[in-house]
């Protein structure tokens, strides 16, 4: 994008001027924060997906919210005072966010947090050659810690063995010289409540024996502190094995289960309580669990991997998850903003909560300064009541899924005041949402109206259908049918809204808000003779006014229309094609993998779709002629 001098100078200028030089200024084939804003800006999710997404985000923040109030109430600061205005760079979305405090108790403070190491691990582990041999492990503590006791003192305990033996396992028996040969690569702690009697009849229902209720009480709230660890065996120890799962159990004084294979990067980092015990625990315990947890190494890389981090951290690189075409996506290294251009985007989660710097202390994530977003290094000046300056515009995030299934950058703002917009703070805003609509555009991503209007439709759906399948008023003779007739109707409505996103994408290519300079514009004088956009186009080719001969019927507009009159066979035809193309995408991704087929589909839905303008811009000349 090209900045015209008479444009004021500011951020959002000196950002968006980088962006087009941010390739060639960075390498061929290193991608940038700017880059990453284009790459990314209108890639479009199954809207279905992102609908059971944004259910599961919105249930993490009624999560949040509880603990928060819990610690706000106890006098346990969270919440910074004020807020950050996030406006929709293509939607226009204006909503005002929280501050969280770096407190990583707090759920949406701990994903944000757990984002780098868990991207990173997952490049680490595609990048491994001898990735499939690494192995997750689960270590219990063996006595479980009674609510309001030393929860702190478990959790270090357990993480200074895993250190020890992690040190142990890696290097030669100084008497012996045998060694293990194996490196831990990262290790996670994690706790689960239950009352003594449930943990008791969970014992029984495995065949063990448990005395819990008889030594603590039976309603004593037991926290249970076990770590997820990840290691990886240098060579074949087939022999050696189960000398090591001996020696690792007398080693930790622990529970100890080996679980093979790796199969998803967040079963191992994740949060440290499940959410089901959140909600459960009382407002004494939460404000508990939080002052026993503060400043502890929940989620530490160790060993080769630790030192891979370290070594992105070293070269300003960050992994992100970058926009590759056909909604496919892939992990790669991205050079971190820089200051004075556009900011990173660390203090936003991936849902826009704002979050601010790192709480010091031992679990203070490896981040520079430079991360934060970055503020205009003009100083602002405060208001003549001496009150802070409105309308500090911060930067650009990259683009998030906040409010449709396609892909946007927030555009952060301090202290929003419509009212009070300073003449350069409105030109970066409204520059920003220029060179954002112009990417949303060139990724083929529908009108903004018509992204909000599938997104609706989507969240109706997921919302509707939830509601419905707990709301516990089907009996037990019918719960069968009643869930697969559900499940049925869900299907159905869920094919709906994918048809829709679909449509409203072929939209964009039609409307005049889309035209690029330099192209001819709709004429204006036959704009208001039909509101049909094909005769419309039609008019445009001839050079005529079209009429309507009769008037439209009350549900022409509702469906479209079929040559035949008879709705059985209408509908008949309907499901037939329905069939037939399940079968040819079943053959597709057979043959070509569920990539190729994606790309060959889409290819012959432009074909199909050339076709029926064809066919209507035929069918139109015909009427404008008679």
């Amino acid at each position: 994008m090209q900045i015209e001098g008479g444009k004021p100078g500011g951020i959002a200028a000196r950002a968006l001027a980088g962006v087009s030089g941010a390739a060639t200024a960075s390498g061929r084939g290193v991608k940038t924060h700017n880059s990453v804003l284009k790459s990314n800006s209108g890639w479009g999710l199954d809207p279905v997906a992102w609908a059971r997404r944004a259910a599961a985000t919105a249930k993490l923040m009624e999560q949040n919210d509880r603990i928060a109030k819990a610690l706000q109430r106890a006098g346990e600061d969270v919440i910074r005072p004020g807020g950050v205005t996030l406006i929709s760079a293509v939607t226009n979305v204006i909503e005002t966010q929280r501050v969280f405090r770096a407190v990583r108790f707090l759920p949406v403070v701990a994903a944000r947090d757990r984002r780098p190491t868990v991207n990173g691990l997952k490049l680490f582990i595609h990048e491994h050659p001898s990735a499939r041999y690494f192995r997750y492990a689960v270590m219990t503590c063996a006595e479980p810690v009674p609510a309001f006791g030393d929860l702190r003192g478990a959790i270090q305990e357990l993480s200074r063995r895993i250190s020890s033996w992690a040190y142990e396992v890696s290097t030669p028996d100084k008497k012996t010289g045998k060694c293990y040969d194996i490196e831990v690569l990262y290790r996670g702690i994690e706790f689960t409540r239950a009352t003594a009697a449930e943990r008791d009849a969970a014992a029984a229902e495995r065949g063990q024996a448990s005395d819990l209720s008889a030594r603590y009480g039976a309603d004593t709230v037991l926290y249970h502190v076990h770590a997820n660890v990840l290691y990886w065996p240098k060579r074949n120890i087939a022999k050696l094995w189960p000398e090591f799962l001996r020696y690792t159990e007398k080693f930790m004084d622990a529970h100890w289960r080996d679980n093979g294979r790796v199969e998803k990067v967040e079963e191992i980092v994740k949060y440290c309580s499940k959410p089901a015990d959140t909600l459960a625990a009382t407002d004494d315990e939460l404000v508990w669990l939080y002052r026993q947890t503060q400043k502890l190494k929940i989620c530490q890389p160790m060993g080769e991997f630790r030192t891979w981090m370290k070594e992105l951290k070293k070269e300003r690189k960050k992994v992100v998850r970058v926009h590759v075409g056909r909604g496919d996506g892939q992990l790669m290294r991205v050079k971190k903003g820089k200051r004075g251009g556009a900011p990173d985007e660390d203090d936003a989660d991936d849902d826009g909560n704002v979050i601010e710097d790192g709480e010091a202390g031992e679990d203070a994530p490896d981040k520079d300064f430079d991360d934060a977003p970055e503020l205009s290094p003009e100083k602002r000046p405060r208001l003549g009541d001496g009150g802070p300056a409105a309308n500090i515009v911060i930067g650009l995030t990259l683009p998030q899924w906040r409010h449709t299934p396609w892909a946007e950058p927030m555009i952060m703002v301090q202290n929003y005041d419509p009212l009070k917009l300073s003449t350069e703070d409105g030109a970066d805003i409204r520059e920003w949402q220029q060179q954002a609509r112009e990417w949303w555009d060139d990724a083929f991503a529908p009108p903004p109206e018509e992204a909000l209007r599938v997104a609706r439709m989507a969240l109706d759906v997921a919302e509707r259908y939830a509601a419905w399948s707990c709301d516990g008023r089907m009996s037990d003779d019918d719960e069968d049918d009643a869930r697969a007739a559900l499940k049925e109707a869900r299907a159905e409505a869920e094919d709906d809204i994918r048809e829709a996103a679909e449509a409203a994408s072929y939209i964009v290519h039609t409307c005049s808000s889309t035209v690029r300079e330099g192209q001819a514009e709709l004429p204006h004088d036959i704009s208001n003779i039909i509101d049909d956009p094909v005769i419309e186009e039609i008019a445009e080719i001839f050079g005529g006014k079209v009429v309507r001969l009769k008037p439209r019927t009350p549900d022409e507009d509702d469906e479209i229309p079929f040559e035949s009159s008879d709705d059985e066979a209408k509908w008949a035809h309907v499901r037939a094609n329905l069939d037939q193309r399940a079968s040819e995408w079943q053959a597709l991704v057979a043959a070509h993998g569920l990539t190729g087929a994606r790309q060959i589909d889409e290819d012959r839905q432009r074909v199909r779709y050339a076709a029926y303008l064809s066919r209507q811009y035929a069918a139109a000349a015909c009427r404008a002629a008679a």
